[in-house]
């Protein structure tokens, strides 16, 4: 009897204590499908108790961390994307100076971040033994400021990021260091962020931002992000200005070469004409020498009759002188011979 009634006060116990649990697990249950339905509803008012620790209730509060951390990185994500697509869109229809496009590039990105101030640094190709970095645009509390600063490899912070293409991000700045102005004051930042403008492992611009505040890691690796496109478009947009430049050169050339064929195509005639005229002075001179010939030949039978009647009249020239030696001879002759008759008639007449 006695063991009936044992047997009878720990089933009642048991039966309690199964009661207590399914009442307990009852209301897990309920905290669970209000948790799970706050959970899908998104109610952030519903809060977990301390002592609602079952495995059932951690698992759906892990959840929850879990859809809170990815709401976050979702956010982070659209935040980046967001961004991107807006500079993008800057980058793109852009048709300005490099000077415009970075005052541009950087005044949207200081508002966008959030930050006080930031600088921009372009490298400068120009310089054909050296390489240096030009602030092309700085803006503090969205207003430009006229800044001029050279910075070499090797020199401050940003020469720094430009040798080892690695990003700086400091929360302690030196004393040394910018300070940023506003209308109620100066202070100096607290947050510097640098970071190289990449593509190809090649360095073509720094971007600086400074703040007071804190800068998270995925502003950061936007910023990042947006140096590549950065680059890539400075790249692009230096690569259209050689193009430009060879296809004026080219065109340049193609004037030249355009004049000069013109010139000897001028200089062709010229020189056609000229053969021309020299081949209708040959032909002239070659007329005239042939009447040179001609009359070198009638000269020539000229000559040799006036030769023939030159020697024949030398001829009878001598022959006359010839004859008058003869003549003059008789004459002299006769003469003696008067003389000898006039002294014959003188002595005849003395003898008379």
């Amino acid at each position: 009897m006695n063991k009936q009634i044992g047997i009878k006060v720990l089933w009642l116990d048991q039966y309690a204590k199964l009661k207590e649990e399914n009442k307990q697990l009852k209301e897990e249950l309920n905290s669970a499908l209000h948790f799970s339905k706050a959970l899908i509803e998104d109610d952030k008012s519903f809060e977990l108790n301390e002592n609602e620790s079952s495995e059932l209730m951690l698992s759906i509060d892990s959840i929850r961390q879990q859809r809170e951390k990815l709401k976050v990185i979702e956010m982070e994500r659209g935040w980046v994307s967001n961004g991107l697509t807006k500079f993008v869109d800057i980058l793109r229809t852009s048709q300005n100076s490099l000077e415009d496009l970075c005052d541009q590039i950087i005044n949207n990105l200081v508002s966008y971040l959030g930050v006080t101030q930031g600088g921009l640094f372009v490298v400068n190709e120009s310089l054909e033994d050296r390489k240096e970095l030009n602030l092309i645009s700085a803006y503090a509390y969205e207003r430009k400021k006229y800044l001029n600063r050279t910075v070499k490899p090797r020199e401050g912070l940003v020469g720094q990021v430009f040798i080892e293409r690695k990003p700086m991000y400091l929360k302690e700045v030196p004393e040394q260091y910018i300070n940023i102005t506003s209308g109620l004051g100066k202070a100096r930042p607290t947050n510097l962020f640098i970071a190289p403008m990449l593509m190809n492992d090649d360095v073509y611009g720094i971007i600086e931002l400074a703040s007071l505040n804190e800068m998270p890691e995925y502003q950061r690796e936007f910023v990042l992000k947006l140096g590549e496109t950065i680059a890539s478009t400075i790249a692009s947009t230096r690569n259209s200005d050689r193009m430009k430049s060879l296809l004026e050169d080219s065109q340049i050339q193609a004037e030249q070469m355009r004049a000069q064929e013109e010139e000897m195509r001028q200089n062709v005639e010229e020189l056609q004409a000229t053969q021309e005229e020299m081949h209708r002075k040959q032909k002239e001179l070659e007329a005239t020498n042939a009447k040179m010939q001609h009359n070198e030949g009638v000269l020539t039978k000229a000559f040799d009759k006036l030769r023939t009647s030159e020697e024949t009249y030398k001829t009878q020239i001598n022959s006359l002188e010839v004859e008058k030696s003869q003549k003059d001879e008789k004459i002299e002759e006769l003469l003696r011979e008067i003389e000898l008759k006039n002294e014959e008639i003188k002595k005849l007449g003395g003898q008379l």
